[in-house]
């Protein structure tokens, strides 16, 4: 098993560019330090720093293994808030979870509606991948999760599932903002803004367009679809995205026609199946399906040039 105190030490030396530096933080020895360092390269196998002289270089892998330290930490400072709202007894807190795109369109809009009803409650919203948040859902660090489920999940209950439409996101004078709904044929040939193979999206968007022939162009691949925007509008290409990107690109004035495929966005409301139940939460259900019909509209669409 890992050591969370190498696992400490080896943050600080990455956070602070230098073994002394770590060294000086935690209020240990410069060789107490490298001796931690050696010892997680020993458990993880990974070369972690390329040393010469009193200099140690982090390499590829140890900026790797930074990355799911940080989002360990992460988790510990959220159970540290936990408990401190335990011992002061400030019972009634909810912290809710959603995709980066919920968390900046639809998610606030819930919460907002339910702000004067509920003024003596404290909302803490969170953004994170799907992947960080059902296991937070699960272990009751946060009562709701909005993500995109791939697969049933053992400790999480699903309290509400919808579909959303995808949307093309036009460049200015693009010759298919002609048309008011696009098919997957008149992107053949066209240079497309893509998405990460590994994301739901992505892969239900290379399924759909995998018959166009000749196939669209991919040469900008993005993690986040509210990335999408930013890149259409510096004419990089057209993005299929979901409901939500496509009314923010909206908002600032972009391009947007409905994107004409069966594939379709789900996105998937989770409790703890051990969690409490409460007022907050069910209203918030309530409010959820409510502002969620919304975004199935084409409403936002009308009075495009």
């Amino acid at each position: 098993m890992l050591s969370q105190r190498s696992l400490e030490v080896f943050r600080e030396v990455m956070l602070y560019g230098s073994l002394i530096g770590a060294a000086q933080r935690l209020r240990i020895s410069q060789p107490a330090v490298s001796r931690h360092i050696r010892e997680l390269e020993l458990q993880t196998g990974l070369t972690l720093f390329q040393r010469g002289g009193n200099r140690a270089t982090p390499t590829k892998q140890a900026f790797g293994l930074l990355a799911e330290v940080d989002r360990a930490f992460i988790g510990l400072r959220e159970i540290e808030a936990q408990v401190a709202r335990i011992a002061s007894g400030e019972i009634d807190a909810v912290t809710v979870a959603a995709m980066p795109v919920i968390a900046t369109t639809m998610l606030p809009e819930i919460v907002a509606k339910l702000t004067s009803d509920f003024s003596d409650t404290s909302v803490d919203l969170q953004s994170a991948h799907s992947n960080h948040i059902i296991p937070r859902v699960r272990g009751g660090s946060y009562a709701l999760g909005l993500v995109s489920l791939r697969q049933p999940t053992v400790g999480a209950r699903v309290m509400w599932r919808d579909r959303f439409p995808y949307y093309c996101l036009l460049p200015v004078n693009d010759p298919l903002s002609d048309k008011q709904c696009i098919r997957p044929g008149d992107l053949a040939g066209r240079h497309l803004i893509g998405y990460a193979e590994t994301s739901v999206s992505g892969l239900m968007l290379d399924r759909a367009l995998s018959s166009v022939s000749p196939p669209p162009v991919v040469r900008l691949r993005v993690h986040l679809s509210k990335s999408t925007w930013a890149l259409v509008e510096r004419g990089c290409g057209i993005a299929i995205v979901d409901s939500f990107a496509a009314h923010v690109h909206r908002l600032r004035g972009g391009i947007v026609r409905r994107f004409d495929t069966e594939t379709e966005f789900e996105l998937t409301l989770v409790v703890s199946e051990t969690g409490q139940k409460s007022d907050y939460v069910d209203r918030f259900i309530e409010t959820l399906k409510t502002v969620s019909d919304h975004y199935k509209s084409d409403e936002f669409l009308g009075g495009q040039a």
